[in-house]
């Protein structure tokens, strides 16, 4: 990938596939970028975002969210998603690819996750592919620039944990406001997590390929599993294997 460095947006969206990069700071407005993020579309593949650190990420996605929603209300509605994926061996910096998808997300979901400033994103991603497995439709809610941050670093993970099986999933983000404890409303982020086209289908608890999913999926999920020998290993819920 090959950011266009100096170059207008206008370029940007008329450079091959590979160029089409635009960078995020934490400075970043994120309606311009929705704006930049649109017109990039419009002049054929969609952009690919490339934030460093956590508020930058949290500025691309509120982007994302915006330019999802503009496509979505033209004539000819176009929807909006995005394949996280990691830029570094320690995956704590993330690439955000977009993509045009042919049709709206899922509008109700099986399962809801919520991601937290101090989730792990490594087993936030585990319960994700853990459901994803089972046939169900994750939605994730975050709330400040942390958390949302995680929430794209696990669909990242749970992207890697599910590839050796022929599954890939993307999210599609939006705003939504929901109650406090006291309350007062806030705006949350809620990533619906989408199966790309082409996956295989899903099966109800398909094998995790290392100890550490299965960690990850007991560690959110509280369910008991147990790990017996395999290929690579199998879990099974709530009984021991005979």
């Amino acid at each position: 990938m090959t950011h266009r460095k100096g170059q207008s947006v206008a370029e940007i969206a008329a450079a091959p596939s590979g160029e089409r990069t635009l960078k995020v700071s934490a400075t970043t407005n994120p309606k311009k970028l929705a704006g930049s993020i649109v017109l990039v579309c419009e002049g054929g593949e969609a952009p690919m975002l490339l934030p460093l650190g956590a508020a930058c990420v949290n500025q691309a996605v509120k982007a994302i969210a915006i330019a999802r929603r503009d496509l979505a209300e033209e004539d000819e509605p176009t929807y909006l998603s995005c394949f996280p994926d990691f830029r570094d061996d320690g995956r704590r910096t993330v690439s955000m690819q977009c993509d045009k998808e042919v049709k709206g997300p899922w509008s109700s979901s099986d399962a809801d996750l919520t991601v937290a400033s101090g989730t792990n994103p490594a087993n936030a991603a585990g319960a994700i592919a853990g459901k994803v497995r089972e046939g169900l439709k994750v939605a994730i809610r975050a709330c400040g620039a942390e958390a949302v941050s995680n929430a794209v670093l696990a669909v990242a993970h749970a992207r890697r944990y599910l590839k050796d099986e022929g599954v890939d999933v993307f999210f599609c983000p939006e705003f939504e406001k929901e109650a406090t404890k006291d309350g007062q409303e806030r705006t949350v982020v809620l990533f619906r997590v989408c199966k790309a086209a082409g996956s295989a289908p899903a099966g109800r608890l398909k094998r995790f390929h290392t100890n550490v999913y299965a960690h990850a999926w007991l560690t959110l999920t509280g369910q008991r599993v147990y790990l017996y020998n395999g290929p690579v290993g199998t879990v099974r819920p709530s009984r021991r294997p005979p």
